[in-house]
């Protein structure tokens, strides 16, 4: 296959393998209270915000990437 390689050496810094469970539970948090505003407030116009205001991206379990200059070969494999 011609693209089995990543083109670009950018990694994550733990390691962990997805955000995927975290991401989950922050868009629970966000539906749920938009949920709960529209009951309070069926009237109002006006939704709720971004899902960073109810779940600290920083509190995710693969918080940033980092570009490695000179990665191993065993690194740029998919």
């Amino acid at each position: 296959m011609a693209r089995s390689r990543r083109r670009t050496p950018i990694f994550g810094h733990t390691g962990a393998a997805t955000d995927h469970p975290w991401k989950k539970a922050a868009a629970r948090k966000l539906r749920r209270w938009v949920k709960q505003s529209l009951k309070a407030s069926p009237d109002d116009d006006r939704l709720a915000g971004k899902r960073w205001e109810l779940a600290d991206p920083w509190s995710s379990e693969k918080d940033g990437k980092w570009f490695c200059l000179r990665p191993r070969s065993e690194w740029m494999r998919k």
